[in-house]
Protein backbone atom coordinates (compact mmCIF):
# COMPACT_ATOMS: atom_id res chain seq x y z
CA UNK A 1 0.00 0.00 0.00
CA UNK A 2 1.31 3.38 -0.68
CA UNK A 3 0.05 6.43 0.62
CA UNK A 4 1.07 9.67 -1.64
CA UNK A 5 0.79 13.45 0.19
CA UNK A 6 3.40 15.62 -1.60
CA UNK A 7 6.02 16.26 -1.00
CA UNK A 8 5.89 12.73 0.72
CA UNK A 9 5.26 8.94 0.08
CA UNK A 10 4.38 6.64 2.59
CA UNK A 11 4.84 2.45 1.43
CA UNK A 12 3.39 -0.35 4.04
CA UNK A 13 4.36 -3.28 3.50
CA UNK A 14 5.32 -6.57 5.30
CA UNK A 15 8.81 -6.23 7.44
CA UNK A 16 9.61 -9.38 5.05
CA UNK A 17 8.93 -12.38 3.32
CA UNK A 18 9.62 -14.34 6.12
CA UNK A 19 7.40 -12.73 8.56
CA UNK A 20 4.48 -11.63 6.85
CA UNK A 21 2.89 -10.36 10.49
CA UNK A 22 5.08 -7.81 11.15
CA UNK A 23 4.65 -4.36 8.98
CA UNK A 24 6.69 -1.52 8.30
CA UNK A 25 5.76 1.93 7.58
CA UNK A 26 8.02 3.72 5.52
CA UNK A 27 8.16 7.87 4.81
CA UNK A 28 10.14 9.17 2.37
CA UNK A 29 9.99 12.47 0.83
CA UNK A 30 9.67 11.89 -3.07
CA UNK A 31 12.52 11.84 -5.08
CA UNK A 32 14.81 11.47 -1.99
CA UNK A 33 16.30 8.15 -0.64
CA UNK A 34 16.15 9.41 2.77
CA UNK A 35 14.32 7.55 5.06
CA UNK A 36 12.19 10.84 7.24
CA UNK A 37 9.72 7.97 9.38
CA UNK A 38 10.06 4.37 9.80
CA UNK A 39 7.78 2.60 12.00
CA UNK A 40 7.03 -1.35 12.46
CA UNK A 41 4.14 -2.71 14.10
CA UNK A 42 2.60 -5.92 14.18
CA UNK A 43 -0.76 -4.97 12.27
CA UNK A 44 -0.89 -3.57 8.72
CA UNK A 45 -3.88 -1.23 10.04
CA UNK A 46 -1.58 0.16 12.85
CA UNK A 47 1.41 0.98 10.31
CA UNK A 48 -1.44 2.67 7.59
CA UNK A 49 -2.45 5.04 11.03
CA UNK A 50 1.06 5.83 11.68
CA UNK A 51 1.59 7.13 7.94
CA UNK A 52 -1.61 9.13 8.44
CA UNK A 53 -0.47 10.89 11.78
CA UNK A 54 3.11 11.42 10.66
CA UNK A 55 2.16 12.54 7.06
CA UNK A 56 -0.17 15.04 9.04
CA UNK A 57 2.29 15.96 11.50
CA UNK A 58 4.79 16.63 8.66
CA UNK A 59 2.23 18.91 7.27
CA UNK A 60 1.19 20.70 9.87
CA UNK A 61 -0.59 23.33 7.61
CA UNK A 62 -2.71 20.69 6.25
CA UNK A 63 -1.91 22.25 2.60
CA UNK A 64 -2.13 18.08 1.04
CA UNK A 65 -5.25 15.41 1.45
CA UNK A 66 -3.68 12.22 1.18
CA UNK A 67 -4.33 9.96 -1.79
CA UNK A 68 -3.03 6.27 -1.70
CA UNK A 69 -4.11 2.80 -3.41
CA UNK A 70 -3.19 -0.86 -2.32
Amino acid sequence: MRIVQPPYQAQIKPQSPGAPNLWRCVIQQEGSGEVVVLHETARKEDAKCFALLELARLDPAGSHGPSGGE
